[in-house]
C-alpha cells in the first residue's frame, strides 16, 4: 500500500507524454512503476519474475490491479524510460526529507563495485576487432558463394517463397559486422573495449579484477541515500566532489562534515573541501602505514615545522632546496636536500646519490590537519559511524537483495538502474519509519 501511495504521488508526465491514442491500449506508467519499485524493494528485478509474480503473488496482483503485463512490457518500460528514474529518485528523497528522515551535517561517502552485464572475454584490442571483421567478411563471401551454388535447388529449399529473401545467417553476419564497426570507432586511444558493453571497464573489487561499474553513494546520519550514480572510473578520487554536490543539490541541505575512506584521499580533495569551508574526515593511504623495516625509509624522517627542516635517523638535517613540479601527477612539492650526507657513514644505505632528497607536497599541511583530526576521539567515532551507515546499505543491497550484478548495459542505462536500486533502498527506509510510527 505504501508503494501504491508513493507512486501515485510521483510526477510521471515525462513518461506519459510518450504515449499516444493510436494502436493498442498501453498499461498506465504508474502501474508498471509500482511493480518495478516493489520488485526492487523485495529483491525481484527480472522482468520475467515480476510478470510471474503478477499471477502468483497477492502483493503484485494488488499493485497491477490484476493485470498481467508481459515481461517484455516490463523490461521495455525500464530501459525506455531511463531518463525519468533520476527524477523519481529525487522525489522519493524529498519525501524522506519531509518525513524528517534526512539530517544535515555529516555525510558519508563510499563506492561499491557492481558487475557489468558483460564478460572479460568480450574485451578485444583494435587488432583483434580488425581480424574479427576480416573473418566475418570471408564468412559473408562464403555464404554468398554458397547461395549462388544452390540457385538450382531454390525451388526445393524455398517452397512457396520467392526465393530472393536474404538468408538469416547472412543477415546476422551483416548485423554483427555493423556492430563491430561501431565498437572500433569507440576504441580511439583505448587499448581495449568490451564488445558487449563498450562503457564497462576492468575495475578491481574485493573479488579481484572484473568487468565492473564503480557505483558512488552518499548517505546521511540516518542511512538515507542522498546521491547515487554509476561511474566507469576505477579511482574514487575524482568522484568525491561530484557526489557531495549532487547530495546537496538533491536535498537543498548543506553537509559540513565529509566522511569517506582512503580511496577518496587526495590533495585536490583536501583543498576543495577546505575551500568550501567544510571539515574532512578522510584518511590518506599512508595514514595507518607502519614504519618500514628499512631504517632509512621516509617514514623514519622527522619534520620540524618551526625550522622547516627534516632530521634523518642519523640526526643530520635536510634543508629546503627548491620547488619541484610533477607534470604527471600535477603536484607541486617542496624538495628537501641532505646537507651533511657527505660526512655520513650510512650514506650508501640511505641513498644511491650524493645527497638524500625528500619531497613534501605544498598542501601537506591540509593532509596533516586531517590526520590530527582523525586521531581525536570525535574523528575515530565518525569513521566507525561511517562504516555502520554506508557499509550496511551495501550489505543489504548486495547480499540480502542480491544486487551484485547489473542487468542493463551502457553507462546511461546502468546509472538509471543504480538510481532505481537507491530509490528502493530509500523506500524501505520510509516503510520502516511508518512501521515505527504505527507501533507508538
Amino acid at each position: 500500500r505504501l508503494d501504491d501511495e508513493i507512486v501515485e504521488s510521483l510526477d510521471t508526465s515525462l513518461i506519459e507524454q510518450k504515449y499516444n491514442n493510436l494502436g493498442q491500449k498501453s498499461y498506465p506508467p504508474k502501474l508498471l512503476l509500482k511493480l518495478l519499485f516493489y520488485g526492487y524493494c523485495t529483491g525481484i528485478r527480472s522482468g520475467r519474475k515480476i510478470a510471474m509474480r503478477c499471477e502468483t503473488d497477492t502483493a503484485f496482483m494488488y499493485l497491477s490491479n490484476m493485470y498481467r503485463p508481459d515481461f517484455r512490457t516490463i523490461n521495455d518500460f525500464r530501459k525506455d524510460n531511463i531518463e525519468a528514474f533520476e527524477g523519481f529518485f529525487k522525489e522519493v528523497l524529498l519525501m524522506c526529507k519531509s518525513l524528517g528522515l534526512v539530517r544535515a551535517g555529516m555525510i558519508s561517502i563510499d563506492s561499491t563495485k557492481l558487475a557489468a552485464n558483460a564478460s572479460m572475454s568480450a574485451f578485444k584490442t583494435a587488432q583483434e576487432y580488425q581480424e574479427w571483421e576480416q573473418t566475418i567478411d570471408k564468412q559473408i563471401k562464403d555464404a554468398i558463394e554458397e547461395a549462388e551454388r544452390n540457385d538450382a535447388k531454390e525451388d526445393l529449399e524455398h517452397g512457396d517463397l520467392r526465393g530472393d529473401e536474404i538468408p538469416s545467417e547472412l543477415r546476422d553476419l551483416h548485423t554483427l559486422k555493423s556492430r563491430i564497426k561501431q565498437v572500433r570507432e569507440q576504441l580511439q586511444d583505448k587499448a581495449r573495449v568490451n564488445f558487449t558493453d563498450t562503457d564497462a571497464k576492468v575495475i578491481k573489487s574485493r573479488k579481484g579484477f572484473g568487468v565492473n561499474y564503480n557505483c558512488q553513494t552518499a548517505v546521511d546520519q540516518n542511512g538515507i541515500i542522498l546521491a547515487g550514480y554509476a561511474s566507469n572510473n576505477a579511482s574514487d578520487k575524482g568522484e568525491l566532489i561530484e557526489v557531495l554536490a549532487q547530495s546537496e543539490n538533491n536535498t537543498g541541505l548543506g553537509f559540513d562534515q565529509v566522511v569517506a575512506d582512503a580511496g577518496y584521499a587526495s590533495y585536490d580533495n583536501y583543498e576543495a573541501i577546505d575551500q568550501m569551508g567544510k571539515t574532512a574526515y578522510i584518511p590518506d593511504q599512508e595514514y595507518k602505514q607502519k614504519k618500514q623495516a628499512n631504517p632509512y625509509h621516509k617514514t623514519h624522517f622527522t619534520y620540524n615545522p618551526k625550522t622547516d627542516t627534516y632530521t634523518c635517523p642519523e640526526g643530520k638535517p635536510l634543508s629546503f632546496d627548491s620547488i619541484y613540479n610533477n607534470k604527471r601527477s600535477k603536484q607541486h612539492s617542496r624538495l628537501y636536500k641532505g646537507t651533511q650526507c657527505d660526512l655520513c657513514a650510512k650514506r650508501a644505505e640511505c641513498t644511491k646519490g650524493k645527497s638524500r632528497y625528500l619531497y613534501q607536497e605544498l598542501r601537506e599541511g591540509l593532509r596533516q590537519k586531517v590526520r590530527d583530526r582523525l586521531n581525536t576521539l570525535d574523528g575515530k567515532l565518525k569513521m566507525r559511524q561511517r562504516m555502520h551507515l554506508i557499509e550496511s546499505r551495501f550489505g543489504h543491497m548486495k547480499f540480502n537483495l542480491k544486487y551484485d550484478r547489473l542487468m542493463l548495459r551502457g553507462l546511461n542505462k546502468v546509472d538509471a538502474e543504480y538510481k532505481l536500486i537507491c530509490t528502493a533502498m530509500n523506500l524501505l527506509k520510509i516503510f520502516k519509519q511508518q512501521q515505527r510510527t504505527m507501533m507508538i
